[in-house]
């Protein structure tokens, strides 16, 4: 069964029916305001942080409220319903939700009456506004009554969750006369706490007000059916110490076939001075209506800064469309996803491959990461697991469930080194940066410090500490005792060693580039003897030496990433590179992709983790883990393997046709998941999980554009290196490069999956795939012919 379809230009997808397998979201931003909404109106808002400073609450992802609702009731036969179906969820005429870039649209049809909402955020302040429209569609008058909906947090969610019982009694919410507004907030009760309200208002003319949950919707009752409507009266209550909902009604006579509109504003101030100035721009339809425009304008430049064009509709619509969408998404979001309940902040690694990917797009917000990151290292080379943009690091708040990761300092190096290829800015690698934890180095210097701390920090067998993890989390008891290593981080540091010898090269910098050549040549001798278990390679010894990922284990065989990133970090010799392809492709793939490792833990392991305690084929317990895959597709054109590469592309497709069934795939079919149910699951297998918020987003963005396309960011430019199906016989990618565009045309009239046989640089023959930066702010075209003749002047490590 299918629940919806994209719109004909891509930059819709329309929800045809309200009750989704699982919430639909879409994402509403802007750099400090986030809003996620749900095809119902469910969700929630929140200002920077998405624990300290969560405005709605939002309970259940199962029931999918509360959320953004209007209530509507017909005041001559006492009928009541809302325009979102949740949460009255009464039969309707017509529904359907659009979800855009930027905004979401619900129109339903019910009792002869059309309502319509748009919801969106403002570019430039921390303010949400609902576009209401009401039409009676009737040849009689109507009076219906409008009751916009939202229930309060306004502070921590995680002390919300935790001690609710304790935070309502903080709370305060009232009807300010003179604003015509709903303030709610919590009262400081720590030292040093900063004190802000939450602001809820219409442009629609008042007639009553609620702040009260418990008399809105009466004892014993929830909000499918609350006290105060179905009685038609709201009584005004200003609470304090008790939960908070805002709610108003407006009441409207329509004649036959006419419609009303209004606004609704809610948004996060500090001060009521700040509340009444955004209230005075924003509760006024003329300017919602411009800030929608606004907002389609940006995302259409947003969409045409990088474009590509393919034989697969569908490769583009993900490229130029929402899996761009989704990276903006996650990049502003500050770490958070529906289903990430209490959690707030910021993954070390995780902001290091969104801003990789982001650097083409917004090179100012990558920026803005690269120095957070910068800056929450230590000077010894490490960094921090996590950090929130309110409250600090992860670590020194102890959240001792994600801390203790061994693979965070790696990350860096990668990003760095991306942002000098991207920009040619040299003199950034001088540029001085303090650490967390005191002192101050250059940009250059920080590198090499990650570098050499993970190199210093091995274990008996010559392999990175894995500490509490490497890239899999869930491997936090493999080296809880302080001596299990990662075979993977080991492969990720050669990765990482190369890549410092590349940049040392460029910089003719002799010592380091020795050095780092040195350091990649120990690691690679290293894994090889130690890692190889006779027909793969491992993924880790634990604390007493035992084999993880061993064809000696019964379970958790063949890990994925260690047989990608052996090809990532060219440590795997041709005869090894042939066998771990082939179990690859013939042993872990299914129909969403190859699985994280077959077979899944079935019992706990208590000298691995938490991975062996998941349910089978979920989370790093062998599901089809889309990050996972996107290593597979990158390594896969290294070496050549367009077919490949495009095939695994194409699985993790959230509209591939294993995934088409929308009651069995559950999740949203227009954004990347985190990962499929593998195999091992008995009942959900190909079930999708955990979407928007994943770091399969930016690689796959770089997997298509810069190693499936191959138009990559060198130091001396850009490398044209496609790695195509051998059925594409053309496809084109028009990117910015350090001030200049380029419009590049692939034709592969042989049909090869990798070669380039010649170039044209603006109409002549050009000598070099690679194609120096001009930086003269024009349009240059490119044609690359590709073949099998073709060799290639230049070639990029991996």
């Amino acid at each position: 069964m299918q629940y919806g379809h994209f719109s004909k230009n891509g930059k819709e997808y329309i929800i045809t029916r309200p009750d989704t397998p699982k919430p639909w979201f879409n994402y509403l931003f802007n750099e400090l305001y986030h809003v996620l909404t749900s095809q119902t109106g469910g969700g929630y808002s929140y200002y920077d942080d998405p624990k300290s400073n969560r405005i709605l609450r939002y309970e259940h992802i199962q029931t999918d409220r509360p959320g953004r609702y209007v209530y509507l009731r017909d005041e001559e036969t006492g009928e009541f319903w809302s325009v979102n179906w949740q949460p009255v969820r009464k039969a309707y005429d017509a529904w359907e939700t659009r979800h855009g870039l930027g905004y979401t649209t619900l129109l339903s049809r019910a009792n002869g009456i059309e309502g319509k909402i748009t919801y969106l955020v403002a570019q430039d302040s921390p303010v949400e506004l609902w576009m209401v429209k009401i039409k009676n569609l009737e040849k009689r008058p109507r009076r219906i009554r409008a009751y916009p909906f939202v229930e309060f947090i306004s502070g921590d969610i995680e002390l919300e969750t935790c001690y609710r019982n304790i935070l309502s009694l903080y709370n305060e919410a009232y009807y300010d006369e003179r604003l015509k507004a709903i303030i709610a907030r919590k009262y400081p009760f720590r030292r040093g706490q900063a004190e802000w309200l939450n602001f809820f208002s219409t442009s629609a003319r008042i007639h009553g007000f609620e702040t009260s949950k418990e008399s809105f919707i009466g004892r014993y009752n929830d909000l499918s059916c609350p006290n105060e409507i179905r009685e038609g009266a709201l009584k005004k209550n200003a609470v304090r110490g008790e939960d908070m909902v805002g709610v108003f009604e407006s009441r409207f006579h329509l004649g036959p076939k006419e419609e009303v509109s209004f606004v609704v504003c809610l948004g996060f101030a500090r001060t009521i001075q700040e509340a009444a100035s955004y209230l005075r721009k924003y509760r006024r339809e003329e300017v919602a209506e411009e800030e929608l425009l606004d907002i389609k304008s940006y995302w259409e430049g947003v969409v045409d800064r990088i474009r590509v064009h393919t034989p697969d509709p569908n490769f583009d619509l993900m490229v130029n469309i929402w899996g761009k969408y989704q990276l903006f998404a996650i990049i502003h979001s500050r770490g958070t996803s529906s289903y990430h309940g209490t959690e707030g902040g910021l993954g070390y690694r995780d902001t290091a491959q969104d801003s990789e990917g982001l650097l083409a797009l917004r090179r100012d917000a990558a920026i803005e990461k690269i120095e957070k990151l910068l800056f929450y290292q230590y000077h010894t080379g490490h960094a921090v697991s996590g950090f929130s943009y309110s409250e600090g690091s992860w670590d020194k708040n102890h959240q001792a469930v994600v801390t203790g990761k061994a693979d965070v300092a790696v990350w860096l190096p990668y990003t760095i080194i991306s942002y000098i290829k991207e920009t040619g800015d040299v003199d950034f690698l001088k540029k001085k940066y303090r650490f967390h934890d005191g002192g101050e180095a250059t940009v250059y210097e920080h590198i090499k410090r990650a570098v050499r701390y993970l190199y210093q920090h091995r274990g008996k067998h010559g392999l990175p500490f894995i500490r509490k993890a490497d890239w899999n989390d869930a491997y936090d008891h493999v080296g809880i005792g302080g001596k299990g290593e990662s075979i993977w981080l080991g492969m990720a540091l050669a990765r990482a060693c190369r890549q410092m010898e590349s940049l040392a090269h460029f910089l003719k910098d002799r010592k380091t580039e020795l050095e780092m050549r040195k350091k990649y040549q120990t690691l690679n001798q290293v894994i090889n003897r130690v890692g190889w278990d006779g027909g793969w390679y491992l993924a880790a010894f634990n604390d007493e030496g035992y084999r993880i990922g061993s064809a000696k284990n019964e379970e958790g065989r063949v890990p994925l990433n260690s047989q990608t990133w052996a090809i990532l970090s060219g440590v795997a010799p041709p005869d090894r590179e042939k066998k771990i392809l082939k179990l690859i492709d013939e042993y872990l793939d299914t129909a969403y992709g190859p699985a994280l490792f077959l077979p899944s833990y079935t019992r706990f392991n208590p000298g691995i983790g938490r991975v062996t305690a998941f349910a089978e084929g979920t989370k790093e317990n062998a599901a089809v883990f889309s990050h996972a895959c996107a290593f597979k597709i990158v390594a896969d054109c290294t070496i050549g393997r367009g077919d490949k590469a495009y095939e695994t592309f194409t699985k993790l497709y959230p509209m591939s046709p294993a995934k088409s069934d929308h009651t069995q795939y559950t999740a949203e079919p227009y954004v990347w998941a985190e990962y499929v149910v593998g195999p091992g699951s008995r009942s959900k297998f190909g079930e999708g999980n955990f979407t928007w918020n994943t770091g399969t987003t930016p690689w796959m963005f770089i997997a298509a554009t810069e190693w499936i396309l191959g138009v990559r960011r060198e130091f001396e430019g850009l490398l044209i290196d496609p790695c195509l199906p051998r059925h594409w016989k053309r496809a084109s990618i028009r990117r910015p490069f350090r001030g200049s565009t380029y419009e590049v045309t692939l034709l592969n009239p042989e049909g090869v999956e990798k070669g380039v046989k010649q170039i044209f640089l603006d109409g002549k023959k050009w000598h070099s795939n690679l194609i120096p930066p001009h930086g003269d702010g024009k349009l240059h075209r490119v044609k690359v012919v590709m073949g099998h003749a073709g060799k290639r002047s230049k070639r990029s490590e991996r």
